[in-house]
């Protein structure tokens, strides 16, 4: 009989499931739990994650090399981080807390993230950042490195040990770097003048920028004259210019257009230039000349659209005898020997200074352009000092020391254009800056509806700045490559350009640099871009 209700209750199997659901509950519990906490770390590393990358994008996009940039950047993150907030963090990161993620520069343990500012990063994102790739110097940083402190999360799933509650560590990192793009861009780069001859090196290359944008900053460019070459050369260095490639289209006429409009069709990057090759002699003076008012070639019948209007001051020691209607057709300067201008007659802008010889072209070995004789000719008074011209508009660099000895040609151009009297006063060879009108010359809507600054000023142009000789070593300047420019410049012609046998050269003076110790006008032509990379 016992053994009997022994076997019917061993094989009674009723109730099996709950019994085993009742045993398993815990692990399914516990599996659940884990889940969540699993969700929960996904979700708080998520949002962390997101949060320096905001972060480093930030700061990133302000490291334009300028003696300011880690400030404004460390400026741009505490802005981003102090407005984040992450529910489910908090004291121990409990449920229903939350936590602000905080930056303050000068209080590293009251932030919740701390960044460093990187001069380059290594080629593998496996290959942790070493200490020596960190800077403290403006110039050198290129990239903003966020780091989150990591934060403890308190979890829901019990350890098996003991069954108490333990937390895990939530962290998260990110690298940006900074990339620059200039827009309304005149086609054109130039070679640094500070790159030493025959140049193969990339670090004496970085030696050459670093002292362009020094002797900028100490004003040591400023009023220099620089006479840029055609690169026709086959080792291109400093004292050349090329042309950069437009999307448009191929060929002179779309070079010339270009030039002319100083609309490319494009923004150039900075670290992914791409070249025009092949000879293209005519579009230099045809079409950076339309600026000038002077329209030949192509350009014969665009004297009446407002595109190709001429500046507003544009006195450059045009030859106007015997021209007739043809004074408007090309640059035909006065000269004496192979100087442009003529002190007995007319003189342009930057007249006189004594030049040195660069491997493809010449520059003035400083501010020593005969200004008190381009005065007496262009308008026969007394000379203003430097004070008087400076106080109308000034190019010389706010950090450099001391003041220049006299102003230079483009300070001197602006301060002409303030006063319509000095443009309209005629040198000996009856030369004027106002552009002329009727027939050849301009026909276009009257140049006063152009003041406004969205049109610019037509003698400046927006140049690439390229070491040449380290680029043209690694094949980088033979069209379809990915040219690197080390800065951006802003430059004003004191003279069209010049055909000279079978070269062509522009004369010019570097108003404006982007990067360390620039003045900041280029900054409206400029597309600052920030690129995740770690």
């Amino acid at each position: 009989m016992l053994s009997r209700v022994v076997r019917r209750f061993w094989n009674d199997h009723r109730g099996y499931v709950i019994a085993l659901t009742l045993i398993a509950m815990p692990m399914l519990l516990g599996f659940s739990l884990l889940v969540i906490d699993v969700g929960r770390s996904s979700n708080l590393h998520t949002d962390l994650q997101n949060a320096v990358d905001a972060m480093a994008l930030a700061g990133a996009r302000e490291l334009d090399g300028r003696d300011d940039a880690i400030s404004r950047a460390q400026t741009a993150i505490e802005k981003i981080a102090n407005s984040a907030a992450f529910s489910g963090g908090g004291a121990g990161m409990s449920l229903g807390s939350h936590i602000s993620v905080t930056y303050d520069a000068g209080n590293d343990a009251g932030s919740t993230v701390t960044v460093f500012f990187l001069k380059n990063i290594p080629a593998n994102d496996d290959t942790s950042i070493p200490d020596s790739m960190k800077t403290t110097v403006a110039s050198e940083a290129s990239y903003a490195w966020v780091i989150a402190k990591p934060q403890a999360m308190q979890t829901i799933f019990p350890v098996p040990v003991g069954f108490t509650r333990s937390t895990i560590n939530i962290a998260a990192d990110a690298v940006a770097v900074y990339h620059a793009s200039a827009c309304d861009v005149t086609p054109i780069f130039i070679c640094n003048p500070f790159e030493p001859a025959g140049n193969t090196s990339e670090s004496a290359g970085e030696v050459a920028a670093a002292a362009l944008h020094t002797n900028f900053a100490a004003g040591n460019l400023y009023g220099r004259q620089i006479e840029l070459h055609s690169t026709s050369a086959s080792n291109p260095g400093p004292g050349n210019f090329g042309f950069l490639r437009t999307p448009l289209g191929n060929g002179a006429s779309v070079l010339a257009e270009a030039l002319a409009t100083g609309n490319p069709g494009t923004c150039y990057t900075q670290d992914n230039l791409d070249t025009e090759t092949g000879a293209k002699a005519g579009p230099v003076e045809d079409g950076v000349n339309t600026r000038f008012g002077f329209y030949s070639s192509s350009f014969n019948k665009a004297n009446g659209n407002y595109r190709y209007r001429p500046a507003q001051n544009i006195r450059s020691a045009q030859s106007t005898s015997g021209k007739g209607k043809k004074g408007c057709d090309t640059y035909d300067p006065v000269m004496v020997g192979a100087v442009v201008g003529d002190a007995t007659k007319a003189l342009p802008l930057g007249y006189g200074a004594a030049m040195t010889s660069l491997a493809g072209g010449k520059i003035s070995s400083g501010n020593n352009w005969q200004y008190t004789t381009y005065w007496n000719v262009a308008q026969g008074t007394a000379v203003p000092s430097t004070s008087t011209v400076l106080s109308n508009y000034s190019s010389y660099p706010a950090q450099a020391t001391g003041t220049p000895n006299q102003p230079s040609a483009y300070d001197v151009y602006r301060y002409e254009l303030a006063s319509p009297a000095l443009i309209n006063h005629a040198s000996a060879n009856g030369e004027t800056g106002t552009p002329a009108t009727g027939g050849q010359c301009y026909t276009g809507p009257d140049l006063s509806n152009y003041t406004a600054a969205e049109y610019g000023d037509r003698r400046e142009i927006f140049s690439a700045i390229v070491n040449c000789g380290y680029e043209a070593s690694v094949g980088h300047l033979n069209g379809h490559k990915a040219t690197r420019a080390v800065a951006f410049a802003r430059m004003f012609l004191t003279k069209p350009a010049i055909k000279d046998a079978g070269e062509r050269y522009l004369s010019l003076e570097m108003i404006d640099i982007s990067g360390k110790g620039g003045r900041g006008t280029l900054d409206e032509f400029l597309r600052e871009e920030a690129e995740l990379v770690r």
